[in-house]
């Protein structure tokens, strides 16, 4: 576990960079402020992206994690302080006796590593073939504002990643967004992209929230060349109407199902995508739609969250991640609320044509909660897990009652969170201590909802 960035907020990081004749290119096969995260093609391998947040090389990068080398080395670890090797990557810890550690370096193979511009964000899918179809990634990029998609595709090594890339790595211009319509004459991707969302319910779109500046830009999936940017609103997000920062911004997106028995007035044929957008610096969400023919982003209604109170606490910003806590019926959603930290269970459901949007229960979870991910296995009480980035810690919510059920302590920096249902394991990007905690998810193992691993050493 590295901890030479702890006490550095992210968005300081890249402050503390070089020069670029100063850089050096990042090893390929190490995991180092990573920031997003996404599972491959049959859960065989973890794909992470490295942000190089704080400019210490010369780019971010994507890395393959072989997540079945991953379970043999879990299997048989070596003792406390023993050397690792590619037969026996893990080993006990010797400041975590009941956890393993695992070197990155032997269940990386760096013939799939990528260059990214720096600032990597998420790691959304794409399915542009449809669900039989090989994977597409796109990754944001905060500090460089771009947009990068990258094709995954199945060989007899495990996957192969295709982005044009040259033999350095780096992907080429046509698989790296940067303007709208993708050409040199228009207006460029605004300020701070955030979490970018794939449509979900078929219709070609990414969507993709801006952190600062007010800005919501929409991505045409089926461009000539491939994905592109066809639209940019300013002004789509509100600011923080109690403080004189002027900060505007969205965080992340989600998608409710349409429902051809009970659609919203405004589309009675669910010929549109319904969604949601968090507020960043303001104490709400945002609902819009798409101007299906036009690709031109339709922004609705502002509604105010009412289960956390802003005016208890002087801290910023408001609001993080959502998600449907069941997406096939689109009935509830949860939020989370960054400051004060908790997560909402919001109705969502239709009436006379109108979505409810009432809050009906909220949870106080540990300090400066943001990502959110729901695990809904079979027969079993679904849980949503939260990364609390301050203090390290994922919080359990068992969404039968609606309480915190556990607290586990990751890592510095916890952000992204990947749920492996095959292996019943919960994946937790560590932003500052630039590793990977394995939280066990078997609810008859011994460990149930404890860190188990980190990859990374």
């Amino acid at each position: 576990m590295r901890g030479f960035a702890r006490s550095l907020p992210l968005a300081l990081l890249w402050i503390a960079g070089c020069s670029d004749g100063m850089l050096s290119a990042l090893e390929p096969d190490v995991i180092r402020l990573p920031t997003g995260a996404l599972l491959g093609p049959e859960s065989r391998y973890l794909l992470v992206a490295n942000s190089n947040l704080d400019g210490e090389h010369l780019t971010g990068s994507l890395v393959a994690v072989d997540l079945e080398a991953l379970e043999d080395g879990l299997a048989e670890p070596g003792p406390p302080g023993a050397e690792t090797t590619a037969e026996r990557p893990c080993r006990v810890s010797l400041l975590a006796p009941a956890e393993l550690e695992c070197d990155e370096r032997y269940l990386i193979d760096d013939e799939r590593t990528l260059r990214l511009p720096s600032g990597a964000t998420n790691i959304a899918a794409d399915l542009p073939a449809g669900a039989s179809g090989p994977l597409r990634l796109m990754i944001p990029s905060s500090v460089d504002r771009t947009v990068t998609w990258i094709d995954v595709l199945p060989d007899a090594a495990g996957l192969r990643v295709d982005c044009g890339q040259d033999g350095d790595g780096r992907c080429d211009e046509v698989h790296t967004l940067r303007t709208v319509g993708n050409s040199p004459q228009g207006a460029a991707l605004p300020i701070d992209p955030a979490r970018l969302f794939v449509d979900e319910q078929g219709f070609r779109f990414a969507y993709l929230p801006h952190l600062l500046g007010g800005s919501m830009t929409l991505i045409a999936l089926d461009g000539g060349a491939g994905p592109e940017i066809v639209d940019v609103q300013t002004e789509f997000f509100l600011e923080d109407a109690l403080t004189e920062t002027g900060h505007a911004g969205g965080f992340a997106v989600a998608q409710r199902v349409c429902d051809p028995e009970n659609p919203p007035e405004r589309d009675e044929e669910c010929a549109r995508p319904a969604l949601y957008a968090t507020q960043r610096h303001w104490p709400g969400v945002r609902q819009f739609s798409v101007a299906i023919g036009l690709d031109v982003l339709l922004p609705e209604q502002n509604v105010t969250l009412a289960g956390a109170n802003p005016y208890t606490v002087a801290d910023r910003p408001y609001m993080g991640d959502l998600e449907f806590e069941d997406p096939q019926t689109g009935e509830r959603m949860l939020v989370v609320h960054t400051t004060p930290p908790a997560l909402s269970r919001v109705d969502t459901r239709i009436v006379d044509g109108v979505p409810l949007n009432e809050t009906r229960d909220t949870v106080a979870l540990c300090h400066y909660p943001n990502q959110l991910e729901v695990f809904r296995p079979e027969g079993r009480e679904w849980l949503a897990f939260v990364s609390c980035y301050s203090e390290g810690e994922v919080a359990v919510v068992g969404l039968n009652t609606f309480t915190v059920i556990a607290t586990a302590r990751v890592g510095d920096g916890a952000n992204e969170l990947v749920v492996d249902v095959a292996r019943e394991r919960l994946y937790v990007v560590n932003t500052l201590s630039s590793d990977i905690a394995v939280l066990e998810l078997d609810n008859l193992a011994p460990r149930y909802l404890e860190v188990i691993a980190r990859v990374g050493l």
